[in-house]
């Protein structure tokens, strides 16, 4: 019989909870180097799109950036 859930001896099985995924460090760094370097010449080729293309562009790396794109309502 398998073990279990809750049964006091721990995780079953991989990364601790709350352990970050160690290899896209370098990958994650390496992407902002690349934006940083090409800053000017994205914002330029933005420009030139259409409204539709440039929110297209835009809107999966908004998305991405602030964490899926979920908007809540400020609490009082």
């Amino acid at each position: 019989m398998g073990r279990l859930p809750n049964d006091g001896r721990g995780r079953i099985g991989g990364r601790a909870k709350g352990t970050k995924n160690k290899p896209a460090e370098p990958l994650n760094r390496w992407a902002a180097g690349l934006i940083d370097r090409h800053r000017a010449q994205f914002e330029k080729d933005l420009q030139a799109l259409t409204p539709g293309e440039r929110a297209a562009v835009l809107g999966p790396i908004i998305a991405a950036t602030v964490g899926g794109g979920t908007i809540q309502e400020p609490q009082p």
